[in-house]
Formats: structure tokens, C-alpha cells, sequence
């Protein structure tokens, strides 16, 4: 009697978060497939997108911790010299 809904097989399970470094070394990954060459234009696409998505994944994480740093900053010393 379980509740859980068990997702498609064709369906793509969502990806967990990863770390900043996870994501660089992906997005890594993806470019070196991409500079390779020699792989048909639908999947040079679909790296294209991944990438993008792992690209934007990182540039929120960055932000997030760049957001963190300005607040410790602020509540921190309490002088701006």
C-alpha cells in the first residue's frame, strides 16, 4: 500500500542539485564532446542544452553564494573602512 508515484521509464527523473564543482566539471564534459566534433547536429543540440542548463544551475549557485558573502559582510565588522 504504498503511495508513492513511481515516474514513466521514458520520462527523465529529475537530476538532484549538485555541487558547484559537480557542475563545472560537467559543463567541462560538455564542451570538450562539443569541441570533438564529428557528432550529428541533434546531439551536439542536446549537449548544447545540457550545457545551458548546468551553466545556469552554476550561475545560480554562484549567486546564492555571492548573496551570502554581501550579508556576512554587512552584519560582520560594522565598519565600512
Amino acid at each position: 500500500m504504498s503511495d508513492k508515484k513511481k515516474s514513466p521509464k521514458s520520462a527523465k527523473p529529475a537530476e538532484p542539485e549538485l555541487t558547484l564543482a559537480e557542475g563545472m566539471e560537467q559543463l567541462t564534459e560538455i564542451i570538450r564532446k562539443m569541441e570533438e566534433g564529428g557528432r550529428p547536429l541533434e546531439e551536439t543540440f542536446e549537449l548544447y542544452k545540457e550545457g545551458l542548463t548546468h551553466l545556469t544551475r552554476c550561475n545560480a549557485q554562484i549567486d546564492r553564494v555571492e548573496k551570502e558573502l554581501e550579508i556576512l559582510e554587512e552584519g560582520g565588522s560594522g565598519d565600512d573602512t
